[in-house]
């Protein structure tokens, strides 16, 4: 049987029956199921907050206690009636408390899925994300992104970011920032703007197309760093640990990946290779070290590894061959002596 959200909702406040509890654990046991779960938690979470702390009442007790040490303040905690009555009808903080019991007792209550959900991407896929606040993500091929499950948006709106993705921020009342933590701990932090990010390894890449970024990199070797963004600027991350700020930068060539436009201008053909292997997770070869230098410009659109190394060896007057994963290029001479 299916529980439905009403019946998950009913849960959640502490008011299912015996048999409802048994037909929800049974629905649990299925890995798929738990998706939806944490889903329905989420938006119940939402619209029954479950604490709402008097900050005054509770700072001037403690002042009180405080300032007058030696007086026996008041009790705070009652001693429980002895009725039995009173646990009819459980608080929706024990249903809390019992769910996180029966998934402790499950093995997975401190694994990382419970608290977190990854969006991966493939060599050839582009995927676009809608948040609960209305934010969204364009993510690359080859790609991740993690999301907490529960409290995004009233908690915080930190999410994790590897490989390539375009950010739209909307803006809160409540101005709570939005902030993209990168694999090589730079933290993005935004109001309301629309950006993107490149997560590589030992290396990041900003590009701001509008709103305004503040950047924060800390490491062992250096002080922390601070660095505010504008329209069009362009900050790279190195493998030294140095933003390096580039002001009107390019933004024509702005997260072209997301249309599948390849734009070079005078590359070095070692570095296409390097771009034809983050995006579509095949190898590149060059049979001539000179072929490295060759240098190319222009904007190509390719939808697959094929149609743009294609594209490149007809531009370049170059010969290509397909081995396993890896794509060669040689030169037109190289394949006469070689035939």
């Amino acid at each position: 049987m299916e529980p439905t959200k009403e019946l998950l909702f009913t849960y959640f406040a502490g008011q299912a029956t015996s048999v409802q509890q048994k037909v929800i654990g049974e629905w649990l046991n299925r890995p798929t199921s738990r998706e939806m779960y944490f889903q329905w938690l989420d938006e119940w979470e939402r619209s029954f907050p479950q604490y709402a702390p008097d900050l005054t009442h509770h700072v001037d007790l403690f002042r009180q206690r405080m300032e007058n040490p030696a007086e026996e303040q008041p009790r705070l905690v009652r001693q429980l009636p002895e009725d039995a009555r009173l646990f009819q009808k459980p608080l929706r903080w024990l249903a809390a408390a019992s769910v996180a019991l029966a998934l402790l007792a499950g093995g997975w209550f401190f694994q990382k899925p419970l608290l977190y959900k990854t969006i991966s991407t493939g060599s050839h896929q582009l995927r676009s994300l809608s948040l609960p606040d209305g934010s969204t993500i364009a993510l690359n091929s080859n790609s991740s992104v993690t999301i907490p499950r529960i409290g995004y948006g009233w908690l915080s709106r930190r999410v994790a970011l590897t490989g390539d993705a375009v950010f739209d921020v909307k803006h809160l009342s409540t101005n709570q920032p939005f902030v993209v933590q990168d694999m090589n701990g730079l933290d993005v932090e935004v109001l309301g703007t629309e950006f993107s990010v490149r997560s590589r390894a030992a290396k990041a890449e900003v590009v701001l197309k509008r709103g305004k970024v503040n950047l924060r990199y800390a490491s062992e070797n250096q002080p922390p760093q601070n660095l505010l963004m504008k329209p069009g600027d362009r900050v790279l991350l190195d493998d030294k640990g140095s933003l390096h700020l580039q002001p009107k930068a390019d933004t024509a060539r702005f997260a072209s990946w997301r249309y599948r436009l390849f734009s070079f201008n005078n590359t070095p053909l070692r570095e296409v290779a390097r771009q034809i292997q983050a995006v579509f997770g095949v190898h590149v070869q060059l049979s001539d070290p000179a072929l490295a230098r060759r240098k190319l410009t222009g904007t190509i659109r390719a939808g697959s590894s094929d149609e743009l190394a294609e594209a490149l060896a007809e531009l370049l007057n170059l010969r290509l061959s397909h081995l396993d994963q890896y794509l060669i290029f040689s030169t037109v001479s190289e394949n006469s002596i070689t035939q």
